[in-house]
């Protein structure tokens, strides 16, 4: 009985996250149906594992790959992680400025090979003057080896509130791509401004 119950308190955990504090629209955009695949599939994933298992390994585990089979809805996740009040902690911004910095990224997995899919995550964060409600962002994605030089792997136009936010895409390698050390560059712009980051990716 105690192993369902902690499976059960795993499953609310799950759904409560989606809330969040406030609303799921404050820290995740649902832009498209591919979202809600993920977190859909992460928590079918928490149910289905614990049960089959009967433990809490079990039911991380079936949420893991619940969210790895969401996932194949699409290529996109996009979450708010700090407001403007706490980014502007961080930079500092004058009265009526617009500023845009790029601060991480990662991918994973780090290594893999033509046909694969890969994960990219990027943060970045959006300011502007206090009364500027939303931002309309334009992210770019690049993939570039020494042979084929530069690929466009997505561009995309979104509209972001003021503070911190993490997009994650989804891409496949395309087939034809030379082994070696590759750069995936995402690029944050708006008609202002452009700030780029890089995280490397071993095609093998």
């Amino acid at each position: 009985m105690k192993k369902y119950i902690t499976i059960l308190m795993i499953f609310l955990l799950s759904v409560s996250q989606l809330n969040g504090c406030a609303s799921v629209k404050s820290q995740f955009d649902f832009q498209t149906k591919e979202n809600k695949g993920m977190f859909g599939g992460g928590i079918s994933g928490v149910l289905i594992g614990g049960i089959a298992s009967g433990n809490v390994f079990g039911a991380l585990l079936g949420g893991m790959v619940g969210v790895a089979f969401g996932t194949a809805f699409g290529r996109y996740l996009d979450k708010r992680v700090a407001s403007r009040e706490e980014a502007l902690f961080k930079y500092a911004l004058r009265e009526d400025e617009e500023r845009l910095f790029a601060e991480n990224s990662s991918t994973v997995p780090d290594a893999a090979a033509a046909g694969s899919t890969v994960n990219i995550g990027v943060q970045y964060t959006v300011l502007g003057p206090a009364d500027m409600k939303h931002i309309k962002i334009t992210e770019t994605r690049m993939l570039f080896t020494k042979k084929e030089g530069w690929t466009k792997l997505a561009e995309r136009q979104v509209t972001r509130t003021q503070g911190t936010h993490s997009s994650f895409f989804r891409f496949t390698v395309p087939e034809m791509i030379a082994k070696g050390d590759a750069l995936i560059i995402t690029i944050i712009s708006n008609d202002k401004q452009a700030v780029e980051i890089a995280s490397s990716l071993e095609i093998s």
